[in-house]
């Protein structure tokens, strides 16, 4: 009986290794969200401002609205996020300002978002007469923009004003349909899209509308009629699951803007409003059976998925207006990657400023570098509310926030709070600028041939053993 060890066993192990090429190097993609405040005053007047590039500069309010808009491009071209999230951008349908109830498919652009990208994006900016450096243009490939909540009449007197209409009626606050929508930006193609515009509040468990623990009146199941509970949404936008191709791997880019938790009365309506759009995600990522979206498809991510959640949730873990558990549910969730938390200087030197006209900072918990948000210094102050956080199974390299120092070139494409030389008194946006870079391991390919000659030699290790018995 011949007893030496054959080297099939060997041979279809390195087989395997071939079979699924060698893992090359991580890709670092960087992720960001902006709060650009690209929502105007009037119904289809960002559609105006974006049609007319040259038309800005600081002699009248139209001419400072497409400054701005420049400002918001050069802020993105300067940080150049591979894939990124625009909030408080107007939706229109193919250019017909307003929004809708019906999701939009695959692949859907407004208008606004296509000349945001050509008329903005495509350009460069700084150099000249702006004492900046040069910045090059910037291409995305990919680009979804959703339909929203905001402006879309309830039917209802949610206000319980006494009358029925106006931002405060509507399914989520705005003064036309579609303002304060958002549009996502992307190098990496978009596969798939989940959005749960219409997702109901009461269907969510143990949710803050017909769970609350307060009482009398402020019992939000007091506040609002039978109706009203029956109808009500849960997302004051949407909430958007895009999927990504990011080499070969499926990764989640989860987006939102929930509701600001202010702006209401002893009730809290939007306060637990806020927190329940943000525990949306977390049980979405958790694997939540309750959930279904706009397509009708039911459940969260399944284990393992990949995601990175993006935007402006107006909740800052310890200060400001918000129920600091409401962000917690996702700062302290397992599965999502706290490594890193992104700063910068120009928040420590917008707390302390000898200019401000308030000290609200100087009692806040958050440490201002980690802040997101120019807010008013006498209350609530600056606060950290933008975010980026990747799964807990996503390496983060790198994260940070764009808010220059007043000594960097830079420094104007922010601009102080309330400047009232600028559109809305700001150079672009209240909110600045947040990314993370994060590590994507691309997926194993399969080499060609690789397979068939792998099934050869298990098939010959399969007739060793059987002569080695023997």
């Amino acid at each position: 009986m011949n007893t030496k060890p054959y080297p099939w066993g060997a041979t279809a192990l390195a087989l395997c290794a071939l079979g699924a090429s060698s893992l090359s190097s991580a890709t670092e993609v960087r992720f960001a969200s902006f709060n650009a405040s690209l929502n105007r005053g009037e119904l289809g007047q960002l559609l105006d401002d974006l049609s007319n590039p040259g038309g800005a500069g600081f002699g009248d309010t139209t001419a400072r609205r497409i400054q701005q808009a420049h400002n918001v491009a050069e802020i993105i071209q300067r940080t150049r996020p591979d894939v990124l999230l625009v909030n408080e951008f107007d939706f229109d349908d193919a250019g017909v300002p307003g929004s809708s109830s019906t999701m939009k498919p695959l692949g859907y652009s407004s208008e606004a978002a296509r000349l945001f990208q050509n008329n903005f994006l495509s350009a460069g900016h700084g150099g000249g007469a702006t004492g900046r450096t040069e910045v090059a243009p910037l291409d995305y490939a990919y680009r979804y923009t959703p339909t929203t909540n905001t402006g879309i009449p309830s039917g209802f007197d949610l206000d319980n004003s006494g009358s029925v209409g106006g931002g405060n009626d509507a399914f989520g606050f705005g003064n036309y349909a579609g303002q304060y929508g958002m549009t996502i930006y992307s190098k990496y193609e978009i596969t798939g899209v989940r959005t749960f515009q219409n997702f109901l509040w009461k269907d969510m468990p143990n949710n803050l509308l017909t769970n609350d623990p307060s009482v009398g009146a402020s019992n939000l199941a007091n506040y609002y009629s039978p109706d009203e509970i029956a109808a009500l949404r849960l997302s004051s936008k949407t909430h958007v699951d895009l999927t990504l191709n990011i080499e070969g791997q499926e990764v989640h880019f989860l987006t939102a803007h929930p509701t600001p938790p202010v702006f209401d009365g002893a009730e809290d309506r939007n306060g637990k409003r806020n927190s329940d759009e943000i525990r949306f995600w977390a049980d979405y990522i958790a694997g939540a059976d309750y959930i279904y979206d706009d397509a009708g498809q039911t459940g969260g991510l399944s284990e393992g998925s990949l995601f990175v959640i993006a935007g402006d949730y107006n909740a800052d873990p310890n200060d400001g207006d918000s129920d600091p558990n409401a962000i917690r549910q996702l700062l302290e969730s397992g599965l999502i990657n706290n490594a890193l938390v992104p700063t910068s200087a120009g928040g420590v030197e917008a707390a302390t400023s000898p200019t401000n006209n308030g000290n609200a900072n100087d009692s806040h918990g958050t440490p201002p570098e980690q802040d997101t948000a120019d807010f008013n210094d006498a209350g609530p102050g600056n606060l950290r509310v933008d975010y980026v956080l990747p799964a807990v199974d996503l390496e983060l390299v790198d994260a940070g926030v764009f808010w220059p120092t007043s000594d960097d070139s830079n420094f104007e494409l922010v601009g102080t709070f309330r400047n009232p030389d600028l559109y809305n008194n700001y150079a672009s946006s209240d909110h600045k600028l947040v990314w993370a870079d994060v590590a994507i391991t691309p997926a194993p390919v399969p080499i060609p041939g690789a397979l068939p000659l792998l099934g050869s030699a298990l098939v010959a290790l399969g007739w060793c053993k059987r002569g080695a018995k023997r």
